[in-house]
């Protein structure tokens, strides 16, 4: 990503400083540097035979990524912990995907985890890291606020909260799971959220967001 930026402002250099009186340069200046930011924002992930290419992908968070899969595979998010054991128990609330083409977008930054479960155990598996997308502008997101555990089992520490936060998680369909206004020590009960992969979203009084991470249940 970084690389597709440089040269997309070295193209844009490329377009101002065309003498005027060469419209062909310009025109394929131009062209170039369209190509150029089409491509950043457009990534793929292709099964072939019994990997993923590219198993390692890092895009910014909101980037469209194309997945093509061939039957009998299947790209399905694991949690880090079966990731590292080439284990194929799926992540509740997580993608899962069988044969065909797709479009996967995601918008919290962190590391997604996935494997081929009937393959998982040949180390057929690969990773997602989504970082913060720098272009939005109004992203103004408060950057000390940590939360952890993480994966957590009965509780979340939700540290730098301010007072009269209010603090949600979303399941995978956008469906709020939990809702409560933020202790004072920080601490978030999840002991009664089923496990799986969450967006916690921290607001402030007037509901202005704060954070947006996110989180892993695994009891």
């Amino acid at each position: 990503m970084r690389n597709f930026a440089a040269a997309a402002t070295k193209l844009r250099l490329a377009v101002s400083y065309a003498p005027n009186h060469d419209p062909h340069m310009r025109t394929l200046a131009a062209s170039l540097l369209l190509l150029a930011a089409f491509t950043a924002q457009s990534q793929v992930i292709n099964q072939s035979n019994f990997s993923f290419n590219p198993n390692l992908l890092t895009v910014q968070a909101g980037t469209e990524i194309t997945i093509n899969i061939g039957a009998p595979h299947t790209f399905t998010e694991v949690s880090e912990a079966t990731w590292n054991a080439n284990g194929n128990t799926p992540l509740g609330g997580g993608f899962n995907f069988n044969a065909g083409t797709h479009q996967l977008t995601l918008t919290v930054p962190g590391t997604y985890y996935y494997v081929c479960v009937p393959h998982a155990n040949m180390g057929m598996k690969g990773r997602i890291v989504v970082e913060v997308n720098t272009d939005v502008a109004d992203a103004e997101l408060v950057p000390q606020v940590l939360v952890f555990p993480n994966p957590a089992d009965r509780f979340l520490i939700v540290e730098g909260a301010m007072g009269g936060a209010v603090v949600q998680l979303f399941d995978a369909q956008g469906r709020q799971v939990l809702r409560q206004l933020m202790a004072t020590d920080g601490r978030l009960d999840v002991v009664a959220v089923p496990a799986g992969a969450y967006v916690l979203r921290m607001t402030d009084q007037r509901g202005d967001l704060l954070t947006e991470q996110r989180v892993v249940i695994a009891h």
